[in-house]
């Protein structure tokens, strides 16, 4: 499968939606469904994250649905989050409702 990848001068007002894998670096409002999406640093999702393995390291706001859900310690997730793995780094930010799958 192909990655794509959303640099950071990308804005998207939209949903987003792939079989591979998902790079953000900009900014999304709306929907992101992909087999494996990545949140970077200076990336951010306003709206829901649905994929296998979910990984932020930006910001993440709405709703979050993965089987895997890692969030680093630069990341901050406001977020209702249903997951079946769950790590954090220390320094991560993680707030809203948590339910196991």
């Amino acid at each position: 499968m192909a990655k794509t990848y959303l640099s950071s001068d990308f804005k998207l007002n939209g949903n987003i939606k792939s079989q591979g894998d998902i790079e953000i670096d900009g900014q999304i409002k709306g929907k992101v469904v992909g087999n494996s999406v990545s949140v970077l640093s200076s990336g951010s999702v306003d709206g829901s994250i649905t994929g296998t393995s979910v990984s932020i390291d930006g910001k993440a706001n709405g709703v979050i649905s993965a089987a895997d859900l890692s969030v680093a310690s630069s990341g901050t997730v406001m977020a209702d989050v249903t997951y079946e793995t769950l790590s954090t780094d220390k320094g991560a930010k993680l707030q809203g409702n948590l339910k196991v799958k």
